[in-house]
Parts: C-alpha cells; sequence; structure tokens
C-alpha cells in the first residue's frame, strides 16, 4: 500500500486498525487526527443499520467501522487507477480516501429512520449536516493543517468536484460505499445472498473512455452477483416490513419530541444544527442520546399516554406490523398520485381511523431505484473489442432482465390494535 506523505509535516505515521470485513486497515497521520476527533468518534454510537437489530440481532455494526471499511476500499481502486494513470496523482489518492472517510460523518441518530423527517421539514439531509461538520468544526483545521482543502473534499462527497471519476467512486451504482455497506451489512446480519466478491470487482475495475467508471468484460460475472446482492438486500434487509415497521415507529416518536422536547441537543432549525457543530454538542446527539431521552420520558409522569404508548411499543418490540402490502418490483418509476395500490391503501387506512386512534396506524411508501438506467451516469462495460456500453444494455447477461425499481407499498397497525384492524378488514371486505 502506498503511503501518503503530508504536504505540511515531515515524515509520516500510520495506524493499523482491524476491522472484521478487511483486516487490517491502514490510516495515514492525517486520517488518524480525523478520527481522534470527537466528531468522527461519534460514529461510533451510530449504529449502521438503525433499528434492523429488531429483526438481525447481529446488526449492531456502526457508521465508524463503515466509514474506515469504505476508507479502505477507495485506498484499494483509487492506486489501482493511479497507477493505470486514471487518478492525477497519489496527493489525489489521500483527498479521495479523505472523502471516503468524511461521507458519513453528518448522519443523524438511528440514521435513515430519523433523516427522513429532517429532510421533509427542514430540506436537509446528512450529506447537508456532514458540509457543516466539516466546514464548520476542527476537522476543517486539520484538514487545513495537512495542506488539504475541505471545500474539495465536500465537492467529492457531494458529487460535485470537477472530476467526474472522482464523484463516481463515491456516489455511483458500483461506488466503494457500496461495495462496504453490502459485505458488511450480510456479514452482521447473517444474509449470505448479500456477499459480493470484492476482489473481482476492483481487479476489472477500470475507466473507459469517456472518464468513466468501468468494469472489463471478464468482470461481468462478479457485476452480476453485485446487483443481485443488492436487490435482495433491498427486499430481505433494508426494507424488510418489520425493519420499516420500527424506523417508521422511532420516526413518529421523534416527530412528537420535536414538537414537546426542550432537550438542548434535539435541533428544530438548521440555525439549531449550525449552533450544535459550532458548539462541538453534535458530538452528543447520536443513537444513546435518543434512547436515553426517550427512556427518560417513558418514566415521567407528566409525559402524555400517547407518547408513552409509542416509546413502550419500541422499546419492549409492540411496534408496527404489517396489515396489508402491494410492494412490487417494476421497471418504472413509482406514480405517487395515481398508483392503483397506494389508492387502495390510503382508502382502506381512511376508513379504519375511524374506529382506531391515529398513531396506532401508519402507511409507508417508498421507490428504491435497483438499477440506473441514465446512459450518462449508469456504470459501463468494456467489451472485447473496448466499447464501452452501460451495464443495462450487456447482451448475454442477466443485468438487462433485473426489475429497475422496488415499490414498496405498505399498511401497518400497532401491535396492540393489529388484530382489530385485521378482523375489520376481513369484515368490511377491505383487503
Amino acid at each position: 500500500m502506498h503511503r501518503y506523505r503530508s504536504k505540511s509535516v515531515s515524515g509520516f505515521s500510520v495506524k493499523k486498525i482491524y476491522d472484521e470485513v478487511h483486516g487490517y486497515i491502514d490510516l495515514s497521520d492525517v486520517e488518524i487526527k480525523i478520527v481522534d476527533t470527537p466528531y468522527f468518534q461519534r460514529l461510533r454510537f451510530i449504529k449502521q443499520l438503525a433499528v434492523a437489530w429488531y429483526v438481525y440481532p447481529g446488526a449492531t455494526h456502526t457508521r465508524f467501522s463503515h466509514s474506515l471499511g469504505t476508507t479502505h476500499l477507495m485506498g484499494l481502486v483509487a492506486e489501482k487507477l493511479a497507477e493505470l494513470g486514471y487518478i492525477h496523482s497519489f496527493e489525489d489518492v489521500q483527498i479521495l480516501r479523505l472523502a471516503a472517510l468524511l461521507h458519513d460523518i453528518g448522519h443523524t441518530p438511528f440514521s435513515h429512520a430519523i433523516e427522513p423527517f429532517y429532510k421533509d421539514l427542514l430540506g436537509i439531509g446528512h450529506e447537508e449536516i456532514t458540509r457543516m461538520i466539516i466546514l464548520e468544526s476542527e476537522i476543517r483545521d486539520i484538514l487545513n493543517y495537512f495542506g488539504y482543502d475541505p471545500k474539495t473534499i465536500t465537492a467529492i462527497i457531494e458529487g460535485r468536484y470537477k472530476e467526474p471519476l472522482y464523484n463516481q467512486l463515491l456516489s455511483s451504482d458500483i461506488d466503494v460505499d457500496r461495495m462496504d455497506y453490502l459485505i458488511r451489512d450480510a456479514t452482521h446480519t447473517g444474509v449470505t445472498y448479500g456477499m459480493i466478491d470484492l476482489q473481482r470487482i476492483i481487479s476489472t475495475l477500470v475507466v473507459d473512455g469517456d472518464g468513466n467508471i468501468a468494469i472489463l468484460d471478464k468482470g461481468i460475472d462478479a457485476l452480476e452477483n453485485f446487483y443481485l446482492a443488492r436487490m435482495h438486500m433491498y427486499k430481505t434487509v433494508y426494507y424488510h416490513k418489520t425493519v420499516v415497521g420500527y424506523e417508521t415507529l422511532l420516526r413518529s416518536i421523534y416527530e412528537v419530541l420535536y414538537r414537546y422536547s426542550n432537550d438542548t441537543l434535539l435541533p428544530k432549525s438548521e440555525d439549531d444544527l449550525k449552533r450544535l457543530v459550532e458548539s462541538g454538542d453534535i458530538v452528543l446527539w447520536h443513537d444513546d442520546w435518543l434512547t436515553g431521552l426517550i427512556t427518560r420520558l417513558y418514566k415521567a409522569s407528566s409525559t402524555p399516554q400517547e407518547v408513552k404508548e409509542l416509546i413502550r411499543a419500541f422499546l419492549f418490540r409492540r411496534g408496527y406490523k404489517v396489515v396489508l402490502e402491494e410492494s412490487k418490483f417494476s421497471n418504472t418509476a413509482l406514480d405517487l398520485e395515481n398508483d392503483e395500490g397506494i389508492k387502495k391503501l390510503r382508502n382502506i387506512m381512511n376508513e379504519i381511523e375511524r374506529y382506531v386512534r391515529p398513531y396506532e396506524i401508519a402507511m409507508f411508501v417508498d421507490d428504491i431505484r435497483i438499477i440506473e438506467v441514465d446512459p450518462h451516469t449508469a456504470p459501463r462495460v468494456i467489451l472485447g473489442n473496448k466499447q464501452s456500453i452501460p451495464v443495462f444494455q450487456i447482451e448475454n447477461s442477466i443485468i438487462p432482465k433485473l426489475p429497475r425499481k422496488y415499490h414498496v407499498k405498505r399498511l401497518y397497525a400497532l401491535f396492540n390494535v393489529w388484530d382489530k384492524v385485521m378482523k375489520l378488514i376481513r369484515e368490511k371486505g377491505l383487503g
């Protein structure tokens, strides 16, 4: 492995961290300084798969280990492409590694369970929080001290850097982020068909004539497995009916906290988020903080009964259970306004709400992309004649036959009223 010499500090130090997926991971001097900050250490307290441990008990791994793994894979891929002349210098390899290291530093407590709340309310996702942390904390000072531009790092993370290849390595269908989380999540959930052939993918990864990330045709089998693994993981882990039910429940609890809690670590505006970053208090904004807060509220006599019921359902695994499901794979985008499945679930929900309390029933809808079909951004395959084509146009491959989308459409009811709701559906012929 190449060692990256700092522009501002003479000499080079390296630390090895043992990772359960990749083995020993080497960190450079600037990377060590960043990992040692409280901002990065916060990721030890944010689980990679939010509440998936309700279904897969081993899924307690963290954003911390995933970020290190993504950095390791970025180093392997970027060094290879540097040797082939596609990455301009080994200093750029270090820049890419830093982007990989920091790409998840802005995740909220319980990640994807809570982030849609802030996205819908404030238009802010973890990418915006990541930018705040990199540009407004001691991480900015560390990057500057070692001679790396923080704005360059954020540009790569956000996919707007001047070199499209650099963006694609961290954000594309076959980027190093996906490579790490697929195999890491499969390892911890035990879902073996989520495993991928990392070695084969990386060894056949190249750049086509237009400067885009591509796979040699001898890597097609590994690429097929990659897409199949991702499709299976979406269905059986990331959008598992029970996992989504508990994420939805936790989001409902957070919405109540947002309205009624005065906890100083609960940001209610973009300015609040900025203050958390600038003061350093954001390092305490993680899964354990939220779990502690809802536990205290559960014990408090002044907490409204509705809130206590939601918290009890979450803490003691009495959460939302699927009542009806209209999910399916598809080759077209989900029409949120006109889809018949969504209309059906909405009508049933409206009818059931006459007999249960509003928070006892919930609807979840999402449209998940399985394969990128935009020929300008989709990964490409270089055939034997050196021609480059999008992955979804490969002949004699299962990739073009895979569904483009996974439409998730579900109606949930809390555990304590599930039997009642199911009886109502049967008696009224709503199913």
